[in-house]
């Protein structure tokens, strides 16, 4: 489909804190005609175009073993690794690399986590990460498909049972987040709403998507375990709040199409998280900058 400009892509968004909602409405740019990097590029993330033609999915009952994709040994070497420098959350600075076992007890749990959450409840990251990929690098677009929006099924080519690029690439930016030693430890912010600095989150939510054109978040609420990933990719600054452009791989690139894309946002005076048709469900979203070099590692050369 035709690609459009990221100043076009949103018609408007506004918010209505009072009632816990946010709505699509009449987004103007806040950004400059100067813009660098991928929107420069005109490589801006347009989920008409750059959305998967299917909805989020969920494995067989039976994954695959986190000891498929990395050791216990391997990991505990990562963590050590991680430890010796701060990560910038109150969690992490308890930890002391040299404590044998404790550190075993962050590796134990790493597993159990994977183990439990390798897909069978949905591949939220994997889509997006591998949704940002190829909107950055159309040639990473498996298929002979101009954008994701054309593949309709995560099987493709289902002529041929041997062969599902579009699904390797999803499942292997999803599981390598659940045994990476850092992506863990900075999610740590999540466990209690006032560890995360909304105010910064809004500096470097705008400078990436300035930046890169998308920016991905995890949204949770008191269960981290239960917590869902979607991308932003547009916003609006104004008197009361910033407001943030959601692509959820919940849904397919039709809906973007016909509907205004769900949004999030946070609120100028006090910096409180607002999660609009979220709320209820989710009560807090974390950015992590760390995760573009993260999901980097999955990228495969075409």
């Amino acid at each position: 489909m035709t690609r459009i400009t990221r100043r076009a892509l949103l018609c408007g968004l506004s918010l209505s804190a009072g009632v816990g909602a946010l709505s699509a409405a009449s987004l103007k740019r806040s950004r400059s005609t100067s813009d660098t990097g991928a929107v420069a590029d005109g490589l801006e993330f347009d989920p008409r175009a750059d959305a998967f033609g299917f909805d989020n999915y969920a494995t067989p009952p039976v994954p695959p073993e986190p000891t498929e994709f990395v050791s216990r040994r391997d990991l505990r070497e990562e963590l050590t690794g991680r430890l010796e420098t701060p990560l910038g959350t109150r969690v992490t600075d308890t930890l002391q690399a040299s404590s044998g076992p404790r550190l075993r007890t962050v590796v134990d749990e790493l597993y159990a986590n994977a183990n439990r959450l390798f897909g069978t409840r949905g591949y939220c990251y994997g889509m997006v990460a591998t949704a940002q990929w190829y909107c950055e690098e159309p040639t990473a677009v498996p298929l002979e498909r101009e954008s994701a929006s054309e593949i309709e099924h995560v099987n493709e080519p289902l002529e041929d049972d041997a062969a599902a690029p579009v699904r390797d690439d999803i499942e292997r930016f999803h599981r390598q987040q659940f045994l990476d030693a850092e992506s863990w430890l900075r999610r740590w912010a999540l466990l209690d709403p006032d560890w995360i600095d909304y105010e910064a989150q809004e500096r470097h939510l705008r400078a990436a998507i300035d930046e890169f054109g998308s920016a991905g978040i995890t949204i949770s609420g008191a269960d981290v375990l239960n917590g869902h990933y979607v991308l932003l990719y547009d916003y609006d600054a104004n008197d009361d709040d910033v407001v943030f452009a959601v692509y959820d791989p919940n849904d397919a690139a039709d809906r973007y199409v016909s509907d205004d894309p769900p949004v999030v946002g946070i609120e100028t005076a006090t910096h409180e998280p607002l999660l609009g048709s979220y709320a209820g469900t989710y009560d807090r979203f974390l950015f992590i900058p760390a995760d573009r070099t993260i999901s980097a590692r999955g990228r495969v050369d075409r």
